[in-house]
């Protein structure tokens, strides 16, 4: 246990990113080899609105065109063989229609049904399959097209927020009518619809209505109690995106968002992110989350960015001297 003013930061204070994370990390010079290949390509898969995007990067949600709906890595037919060659553990499945406030990290296993990947497949429409491809980027093909996606994105958001860090990606392939459940990431995402259509519903992650500050340290702390819960009540103050092949949108940090297959199959890509900044903000919620245990009231994360800073700077010291004792006790 480490005290800093008075506070005890016992070992539970917050596990290190990479302990809760695919092995997506990203070295700066990843990040500047991204995206000096990504100026080097003849034409954009993903197309920017420069205005649009410093107004409303991470803070509102905006629609973005692209072409990934003309790569042929994206169609039914090459997915479907991806699926096939992947380790079972990155490819989910269930049935596409479930309740829209079911427990998003429990949909998968509750509403499965006994589907397995060749019937899922074989009878994609008629079982009405929700398939989600994990890590594609793991795979050797996909790999390089993943990154030049990726290093699209890293050119723009490296202007305004530079540290992007680390990254992984999530491939949709669900039947007509399905839902992906009220929830919200811990990270950045771009949801980019490739085929089919989506109605997507986003909302304000800093609506203290919506998500108020001690459910937003939770979120951030403890990846094991429930997320956030949807209400009816929430639905007047949903942004809503019509999303078809070429339109994407971004989610930003911890946005809550609920999305709906349109009458047809549906293909699409998350991209989703962190940064140096998003990993400051979500070491300074675990420092709240631990304060709130003290009985204390601590400022909300994102009222300053200098406390918020502190707050991880003190977060990661308690880190650094625990590591450093378990060494030294080895």
């Amino acid at each position: 246990m480490i005290k800093f003013g008075g506070i005890c930061f016992a070992a539970c204070t917050g596990t290190a990113l990479g302990e809760l994370m695919h092995n997506g990390f990203l070295s700066r010079e990843d990040v500047n080899r991204l995206v000096a290949e990504a100026g080097l390509q003849d034409k954009p898969w993903i197309e920017f609105d420069r205005d649009v995007f410093t107004a409303s990067y991470n803070r509102l949600p905006f629609l973005v065109n692209h072409r990934l709906d003309q790569h042929p890595k994206f169609t039914f037919e090459q997915l479907f063989r991806l699926c096939k060659r992947l380790p079972p553990n990155q490819v989910k499945l269930r049935v596409g229609k479930v309740p829209d406030d079911t427990d998003f990290d429990a949909s998968l296993e509750r509403f499965n049904q006994g589907l397995l990947l060749e019937d899922a497949i074989a009878h994609f429409e008629e079982r009405q399959a929700y398939i989600v491809i994990n890590f594609p980027e793991r795979d050797p093909e996909y790999r390089p097209i993943i990154d030049a996606f990726l290093g699209e994105i890293a050119a723009q958001t490296e202007v305004l927020e530079p540290g992007l860090n680390w990254y992984a990606t999530y491939i949709f392939i669900t039947a007509q009518d399905s839902v992906t459940p009220y929830h919200m990431d811990r990270e950045m995402n771009f949801l980019l619809q490739i085929c089919g259509s989506k109605t997507v519903r986003l909302w304000d992650p800093f609506d203290d209505a919506i998500m108020t500050p001690v459910q937003k340290d939770r979120l951030l702390s403890d990846r094991d109690d429930p997320r956030p819960p949807y209400q009816q009540s929430f639905e007047a103050k949903a942004k809503i995106f019509e999303l078809r092949p070429g339109l994407g949108v971004h989610h930003p940090f911890i946005a809550p968002h609920l999305v709906k297959t349109g009458p047809a199959p549906s293909i699409s890509l998350a991209i989703t992110f962190r940064s140096e900044r998003s990993d400051v903000w979500t070491d300074a919620h675990r420092v709240n989350h631990r304060l709130r245990k003290f009985g204390l009231r601590p400022i909300p994360v994102g009222t300053s960015l200098l406390l918020d800073r502190t707050k991880a700077g003190l977060l990661r010291i308690a880190r650094k001297t625990r590591k450093a004792i378990r060494a030294f006790a080895h």
